[in-house]
């Protein structure tokens, strides 16, 4: 039985089976990523750094740049127009050729014999990065390739749904070509996203659509510091106001990202757990998700949510790889999955507990965060359990947790901490709520037993005056000593840290 109010990974599941195919242009700086891989069991005699014995058959090349952008938005099923400037060199006929093959049209994309094609060079041993090397140019377009390029821009808007910018300063979007095609987007009435380079002066993207900078560009361009736990909400504010966009987005690394519109509308969307092994090209998969999505007719909130979820999967790669949109929707359909039956809404629940208590059966409630289960929550559960004939577990929404506990908790999201209660045999029924307190949702279902941790017991209890006004009782848990989430979450701190972590 599927709740009416869908988990977060339903309703992205629901969205990404119904997005058709988007047309998208994506116009920036197209370079060539290459990626040598090999062992280091020693240290150069010649200088303290490390001997890399390379695994020829482990060496290869794929678009980076904005050609990230443009392969992750093929992968989810976009219809996709590439431009952009490849110098006439093997590296830039190696982009076309992929490009090309994957059914992305480059005939926007400008050849310059005159210029060296962008290529990084990435040298790992196993998971982890040891060098990288670049080999570029900078310099602004000339005025014949910028001219060029934008007129063929520009001819074909109006056979797009959006248009990307994917700036990495190399010299394809000067401020006159940015310009250009933004003014020419809005008489087309296509929205225009913008991912500016770190570095660059954010003023050249006034009057875009939306922009989509880091937490270190969001700072360098407001003069506005963005710490760890701190949310963005000042920062984004002054993007939205001083470059007239009607979007801003904020990526924070492993907190998620922040969004802010123009009319005021908000949310800090926490990361998901994941095992993050290379944030390369997260940045470009948020853009690329994000506006597919939107693109595609979900809602913006939908959309940045989706974004989220798509970031959260390409750092568990290592170095820039599309994900099929299958394959996330094989991820959706699991963890959509993962909240099973037992997930219900307060309209679904209650007609339930009403028919096991006419069968003579005591219902038990418990609730709370729940946020990184640990030995204390299972037997704080059990003991639950214990009282009665089925457990409800009331667990407080990810809105409700911030509440209590301040960003960037809750570590781990409302969805996930569902599906993790739901799978435990002593759960039967797990119910989430917005409130800062349960007391309404106690007062809607009326359990026969209400079950708190013994630290409550000099506290006021939320809706122990409706359970004891039933006939019901209120039981304290025993809890185990110098076990919390918070403690937890301290220890991890400390052991990341060498146990010198700074207060």
């Amino acid at each position: 039985m599927a709740a009416p109010e869908k988990t977060l990974s339903a309703e992205l599941l629901t969205a990404l089976q119904a997005a058709g195919a988007p047309r998208i242009l994506v116009i920036g700086d197209l370079m060539l990523d290459r990626y040598v891989w090999g062992d280091v069991d020693r240290v150069s005699p010649e200088a303290p750094v490390p001997v890399v014995q390379l695994d020829r058959g482990k060496t290869h090349t794929t678009v980076g740049g904005a050609g990230s952008v443009v392969r992750d938005l093929v992968a989810l099923g976009a219809r996709v127009t590439a431009a952009g400037l490849v110098g006439g060199d093997p590296e830039g006929a190696s982009i076309l050729e992929t490009l090309n093959s994957e059914g992305v049209d480059t005939s926007l994309v400008v050849t310059d014999p005159a210029r060296r094609t962008t290529e990084k060079t990435r040298v790992l041993a196993k998971s982890h990065h040891l060098l990288r090397i670049d080999s570029e140019e900078k310099r602004p377009l000339d005025p014949r390739s910028s001219a060029r390029l934008t007129a063929a821009v520009v001819d074909r808007f109006r056979a797009v749904d959006a248009v990307i910018l994917s700036d990495y300063d190399k010299g394809v979007l000067n401020a006159e070509v940015i310009a250009a095609i933004s003014s020419a987007a809005r008489a087309a009435g296509r929205p225009v996203w913008a991912d500016p380079a770190r570095g660059r002066d954010f003023a050249v993207f006034r009057g875009v659509t939306a922009v989509t900078p880091n937490r270190r560009e969001t700072e360098e361009a407001t003069g506005l510091k963005l710490p760890c736990g701190v949310v963005p909400r000042e920062a984004a504010r002054a993007l939205v106001s001083k470059l007239a966009l009607d979007l801003a987005i904020v990526t924070l690394d492993s907190e998620g990202m922040f969004y802010m519109t123009a009319s005021g509308e908000q949310e800090l969307v926490p990361a998901g757990p994941r095992l993050a092994h290379d944030v390369t090209g997260a940045g470009d998969m948020v853009i690329a998700a994000a506006v597919f999505a939107v693109a595609a007719g979900m809602t913006l909130r939908t959309a940045v949510h989706f974004a989220n979820f798509a970031a959260g999967m390409e750092v568990e790669r290592i170095g820039v790889q599309p994900i099929p949109r299958a394959e996330m929707l094989r991820r959706l359909s699991h963890e959509a999955d993962m909240s099973s039956e037992k997930l219900l809404s307060p309209a679904e629940l209650k007609p339930l507990l009403e028919q096991r208590r006419r069968r003579g059966e005591k219902v038990v409630l418990t609730n709370g965060c729940f946020d990184i289960l640990h030995a204390g929550h299972i037997m704080l559960l059990q003991f639950a359990r214990a009282q009665g004939d089925l457990l409800v577990v009331a667990l407080n929404s990810d809105r409700g947790v911030r509440a209590l506990k301040g960003a960037p908790r809750p570590i781990i999201l409302e969805n996930d901490r569902a599906g993790i209660l739901a799978a435990l045999a002593s759960v039967d029924y797990v119910v989430i709520f917005d409130e800062d307190t349960p007391a309404a949702l106690i007062n809607d279902l009326r359990p026969d037993i209400l079950v708190k941790g013994e630290d409550w017991k000099n506290r006021g209890v939320a809706g122990r005056d409706v359970v004891e006004a039933g006939g019901g009782r209120v039981v304290f848990a025993p809890l185990v000593p110098g076990l919390s989430t918070t403690g937890v979450v301290e220890r991890i701190l400390d052991a990341y840290s060498g146990g010198n972590r700074r207060e």
